[in-house]
């Protein structure tokens, strides 16, 4: 029989159930807490901070005190286009005391004109910042800057490098900088390793005629428990290692990685020699601490034959972080996120060590290392120590005045 179309309409309508409602956006939540409030909305602007090509939201607000002409310290807000949103506000970053609103971005911005650049003053004329991306867990951190009337330090994960300058008084009372250079490395968590990151050539430079003769590509990648630093070399006349003993590798164009063990000797570096024989074969051994000699080397594959690639557990590396723990020490990153680390590219002339190629501008040494930066797994880049503008997610039901630190 058939159905007339009457009918059927009828029944659609029956079984058609109401649309979900859209969950509020961060502007109109915004809007809506700021009128019932009466916050007072200091700056507010948009951003890509996480890179899907969406405008994010940021904004800055306080309230004015109760009694007299102050007003509380500034919230930032930053409300993604995905639906994350998170608060920053207080200090924690050295002597600061509170972070200041930011403004938006421009060419002329301090830090990297795509993040967002935070930062604030302390007491003795100190100063210091961040610049941040983020992902759907928070913020991530890309660059920093900290100075004082002594010293003024800078770090940027874009382009991998540190620079540390000390003010030095002379017998004239004129201030010379002293410039310390070194890379920032980055160990990215996602499939894609980082750029690679800056080299110099830190000894014999007389010796050094170019790339050619002696060069030095680092890259890292981390995978869950393990990173991975690549090394690419280039050597006009390689020299190979007779056998896997520390004298052969030290005569042969060899491959040195320093670091400083979690809760170990700070002032002797971990030193492992990798070099590879005329056949082929990848050989290492353990220079330094004396101790070492009886743990087993890690996992060393020569992937062509000029690039080799060594995994390090990270608990060789860093402490493991603790969970559900805030650590307040003023650093920008949480202890589990960076290392003292240096590569370093010996070119032999078959008597011994004729250049160093090396991830530091000074000949490397306890005193003198660069910097390895770890992502956490999925991350392109390390998160921000949450110790550091006291930084929180928030949800729907949060209220302005609840985020503002007394």
């Amino acid at each position: 029989m058939h159905t007339p179309h009457w009918f059927s309409l009828v029944g659609l309508l029956v079984t058609a159930t109401p649309a979900a409602s859209a969950p509020q956006s961060f502007g109109d939540w915004f809007d809506a807490r700021v009128k019932a409030e009466k916050a007072v909305v200091r700056e507010r602007f948009q951003l890509d901070l996480d890179g899907d090509g969406r405008a994010d939201a940021v904004v800055c607000y306080d309230f004015k005190e109760s009694e007299g002409p102050g007003t509380t310290t500034p919230v930032i807000l930053v409300g993604l286009a995905t639906g994350e949103r998170f608060a920053m506000r207080g200090g924690g970053l050295g002597p600061i005391d509170h972070v200041g609103c930011p403004s938006a971005p421009s060419s002329q911005t301090k830090g990297r004109p795509g993040s967002l650049y935070l930062g604030g003053n302390g007491l003795t004329g100190y100063v210091g910042g961040v610049s941040l991306l983020f992902d759907n867990k928070g913020p991530l951190l890309v660059g920093g800057s900290t100075g004082d009337r002594y010293h003024a330090w800078s770090m940027d994960l874009i382009s991998q490098r540190t620079e540390l300058s000390s003010y030095e008084y002379s017998e004239s009372q004129t201030e010379d900088p002293v410039p310390s250079r070194s890379a920032a490395m980055l160990a990215s968590g996602t499939q894609e390793p980082a750029p690679p990151a800056p080299v110099w050539v830190s000894w014999g430079k007389k010796n050094w005629s170019g790339d050619a003769d002696a060069g030095l590509k680092v890259q890292w990648l981390r995978k869950g428990a393990t990173v991975t630093v690549i090394a690419t070399l280039r050597d006009d006349q390689p020299v190979p290692a007779a056998d896997a003993s520390a004298k052969a590798i030290l005569g042969a164009d060899h491959l040195e990685l320093w670091w400083s063990e979690p809760n170990g000797d700070s002032t002797r570096a971990v030193q492992l020699g990798v070099a590879r024989t005329a056949g082929g074969k990848p050989v290492a051994t353990w220079f330094q601490p004396p101790g070492r000699k009886d743990k087993a080397l890690p996992s060393i594959r020569w992937t062509a034959p000029d690039r080799f690639e060594v995994d390090l557990p990270v608990s060789w590396l860093v402490p493991k972080p603790r969970e559900g723990a805030v650590v307040h020490d003023g650093d920008m990153e949480p202890p589990s996120a960076l290392a003292a680390f240096t590569v370093v590219f010996s070119d032999s002339d078959g008597k011994g060590q004729e250049t160093l190629v090396s991830t530091t501008e000074k000949r490397p040494s306890a005193e003198s290392s660069s910097s390895l930066y770890l992502a956490e797994p999925g991350s392109r880049y390390p998160r921000l120590s949450k110790g550091v503008f006291s930084w929180v997610p928030i949800q729907q039901g949060t209220t302005l005045r609840e985020l503002v630190i007394q």
